[in-house]
């Protein structure tokens, strides 16, 4: 396995940038209770956590999220070699598929939610990984065995 040549400054700009990504579109979605991702599902989490003044915040809760996402983020663009057959596919599958499994996680651990009332929220993980994933795969092309860019 060839190492990839992204370096760590690049690497830690694309997960800033995958981190903002997450953070603007948990603002698009919480403006409608039935299309927030389980974090931001605030009125459902355990009455404990709802006590806390860090944790009543939706966006701290945003922000820590959405920092997990791009550093998930991260280690998925640092996972799919940079030459490796359909590397765009599989940035975006890896990045949805992440956020599927913490969004579900979150849902079993953390909320008292109906799983059918949260659905909606989990399954518009879909689109968000399409754009984080095609975003790391558009902003940081493979390099060619001839060291130029490969579209």
């Amino acid at each position: 396995m060839a190492p990839s040549p992204t370096s760590p400054r690049r690497a830690a700009a694309l997960g800033a940038l995958a981190a903002l990504a997450h953070l603007l579109l948990d603002a698009a979605v919480s403006r409608a209770p039935w299309a927030r991702p389980p974090w931001l599902r605030m009125e459902d989490m355990p009455e404990a956590f709802r006590q806390l003044p860090f944790a009543s915040a939706p966006v701290a809760v945003s922000l820590g999220a959405s920092g997990v996402g791009g550093l998930i983020a991260v280690i998925s663009l640092l996972a799919v070699e940079p030459d490796a057959p359909r590397r765009r596919l599989l940035l975006v599958g890896l990045v949805t598929g992440f956020w599927l499994f913490s969004a579900l996680l979150t849902w079993l651990v953390w909320l008292e939610t109906p799983f059918l009332v949260a659905l909606p929220g989990i399954l518009l993980g879909i689109p968000r990984g399409l754009v984080v994933g095609w975003l790391l795969w558009r902003l940081s092309p493979p390099v060619s065995a001839g060291g130029g860019r490969r579209a």
